[in-house]
Order: C-alpha cells, then sequence, then structure tokens
C-alpha cells in the first residue's frame, strides 16, 4: 500500500506529468512578513508583492507574444491556401472565352449580330450570291468583335469587375445580395488577389501596396465579424477562400519587417518576385 501511495506522489508519477504546468503570480511573487514587522515595512512588502505580479503577468504575456509570432501560419495569410478552387475556377472564368469584357452579354451579344445580319439580308434585293457576300461580311464583322472584345484583351479593370461579380453571385445568400459579410470577405479576397498581381509588375507602387494591406486588414475585421455572428457560415466562408482560423483571428506583422506593405510575405520571396521582373525586363530589352 505505502509503495503503490510513494510511487504516486513521487517525481515519476504520470499524473504529475500529465498535469498542466501553470504560473500563478501570487505564489512566484509572494513576501513573508516576519511577525515583528512594522507597518510600515509590512505595506512596503506588500506594495513589492504587487509591484512583482505585476511583472511577472506581463513577462509571461510578452512571452506568449513572442512564441505565438514564431508559430508559422497554415497558409499564407494574404493569397490563402495554393490551387483554391474558387480562386482557380476565378481565372478560368477570365480565360472563358464565352465571356466578354466591358460588360457586355454574350447572349444578347448574339442576338444583336442576329438582328443585324437579318436586316441587312432583308434590306438587300440581290440574289444568292449577294446573300452569301452579307453573310461573309457579317461573319468577319462578328469575329472582330468578338477580338475586341475578348477578355485577353481588355485591361485589369475589366477583369477585376468580372471576378467581382462572380464572387458577388457565388456567396450572395439572396438575389442582388452585396452586403453579406461573406460576400465582401469574397469581393475584397478577389481585390487583393489583382493587387498582388499588379505588386509582382511593379514591386515599388507604394500606393498600391498600401491599398492591398487595407483590404487586408479589412477583411480580417470582416470575417472576425461573421465569426461572432454566424460561425457555421464563417468556417464555410473561410473554407471556400482557401483561408484558416489562425489567419483570420492572429495578428501578423504589417510593416517594412516582413515585406514593405504587404503582409504575410517573406523577404526572400519578395527578392524572388523582383528578380523575376527584372529578368523580364531585361529579356525583353
Amino acid at each position: 500500500m505505502f509503495r503503490s501511495a510513494a510511487r504516486f506522489f513521487g517525481t515519476k508519477s504520470t499524473a504529475l506529468d500529465a498535469a498542466p504546468v501553470k504560473i500563478q503570480p501570487y505564489l512566484a511573487a509572494k513576501q513573508f512578513v516576519p511577525e515583528d514587522a512594522s507597518k510600515s515595512k509590512v505595506r512596503a512588502l506588500r506594495r513589492r508583492e504587487n509591484r512583482m505580479k505585476r511583472q511577472i503577468i506581463r513577462d509571461v504575456n510578452n512571452l506568449k507574444k513572442h512564441s505565438l509570432k514564431r508559430e508559422e501560419f497554415k497558409v499564407d495569410p494574404v493569397l490563402g491556401a495554393e490551387n483554391n478552387k474558387f480562386i482557380s475556377r476565378m481565372y478560368q472564368e477570365l480565360e472563358d472565352p464565352a465571356n466578354l469584357a466591358y460588360g457586355y452579354n454574350r447572349e444578347e451579344f448574339e442576338k444583336l449580330l442576329y438582328g443585324a445580319q437579318k436586316a441587312a439580308l432583308d434590306s438587300s434585293i440581290g440574289g444568292e450570291v449577294i446573300t452569301e457576300q452579307i453573310t461573309k461580311t457579317e461573319e468577319k464583322k462578328k469575329r472582330a468583335l468578338l477580338t475586341i472584345l475578348n477578355m485577353k484583351n481588355s485591361n485589369a479593370a475589366d477583369k477585376r469587375k468580372l471576378a467581382t461579380e462572380m464572387a458577388r453571385k457565388e456567396f450572395a445568400r439572396f438575389e442582388g445580395d452585396t452586403g453579406s459579410p461573406e460576400v465582401q470577405a469574397a469581393i475584397m479576397t478577389v481585390k487583393i488577389h489583382f493587387g498582388f498581381e499588379h505588386v509582382k509588375k511593379a514591386p515599388k507602387d507604394k500606393a498600391h501596396i498600401q491599398s492591398v494591406r487595407e483590404l487586408v486588414q479589412q477583411r480580417q475585421s470582416i470575417l472576425k465579424y461573421l465569426k461572432r455572428d454566424d460561425p457555421e457560415k464563417y468556417y464555410y466562408t473561410i473554407a471556400k477562400l482557401g483561408l484558416t482560423d489562425d489567419v483570420v483571428t492572429r495578428e501578423f506583422q504589417h510593416g517594412q519587417t516582413i515585406f514593405p506593405g504587404l503582409p504575410g510575405v517573406g523577404r526572400q520571396a519578395v527578392g524572388q518576385v523582383v528578380g523575376e521582373a527584372k529578368e523580364e525586363r531585361t529579356a525583353l530589352c
């Protein structure tokens, strides 16, 4: 009986090893007051005890902050996970020839060209030769217009507009929804990706870097609100956007120490991006 008790209370006890170690500031800062101490001595010891408590709590909190900073994020806090299905689908939509630039709808475009061709044929008084010439002419016009309206030939603003509309429709709770937190987070994610692409091409564009930084902060704030308001919708949204909970809840560096303007991207990655941009310019020259 005594052996088992000794084994249980020994230093190698599994129960003691499993118990979590907690730092108790009031025990570490405890000041033992002598029995013959004067009132002023007691007050001085109590003040010293309170001061040591505050110092211990402050040191423990700083230690926790430093340990959190050393932990790496599960995904990139700016761009999210690689090969995210939503982002991949967004870029595929931009490459789809069925989508036209400048806000034109492909179905309305086809109707308009069909009406123009039919009007030209109705107004002609020639035979089959004239009809064939009109058909060929209208076909050339159609190809020329499709080339002009192709998304590959449009600017970044039109591509961003189409991607934003796609994100709004995919995350909307109801038809025409533009204000729900998940829709706003999705739109910010699209803008962040387009902004980062611009920064890779122009790494010295400080205004654009600042804009991307603010978008990341705004997305983090809106997702924190969504987590408080609707946790189920929150986890669904971050999973679809390629983000994780630690990216939203943890604070990360936004200053010059990681990347001048873009949080979460290391200096090595930035140097690689700048080097690739210089190589491309040299090759073009």
